[in-house]
């Protein structure tokens, strides 16, 4: 049997969720942490988690959002900044991302501004050390 290490080993859903906004939780106010959160109600306010955030099916979060990884199958209106964003075929975000990589599913959306980190080329390093 072929072990293969794909990016879905490090996968926000994969590891374990501390803390869970529940479907009939409306939450008004910022949220900062360190571990990872899953957004299933409603969120008013900005979230700062280094870990992780997944932002659920029926979710409507209206604010900002920053973080390692994201993953949206809800609803966002604000701004995104994290080192790697997927939006799911049923997410919808309202606003700008800043990414270092972006996977976005057949039928997710975003309206706004998209700004990637631009990664050197391969080859650069390589004929820099060459001269």
């Amino acid at each position: 049997m072929r072990t293969s290490k794909n990016k879905k080993l490090h996968s926000i859903e994969s590891q374990p969720i501390d803390t869970v906004i529940g479907t009939d939780i409306l939450f008004k106010g910022d949220i900062r942490g360190e571990s990872i959160i899953r957004v299933d109600g409603i969120v008013e306010g900005n979230l700062s988690l280094s870990k992780g955030i997944v932002v659920g099916e029926k979710a409507r979060v209206t604010g900002n959002l920053e973080s390692d990884r994201i993953i949206i199958y809800g609803s966002i209106s604000g701004d995104i900044a994290c080192k790697e964003l997927n939006i799911k075929s049923t997410g919808f975000v309202n606003g700008n991302i800043q990414a270092d990589n972006v996977e976005i599913e057949m039928g997710g959306k975003y309206n706004g501004n998209l700004s990637m980190q631009p990664s050197p080329p391969p080859s650069s390093a390589k004929d820099e050390k060459s001269r």
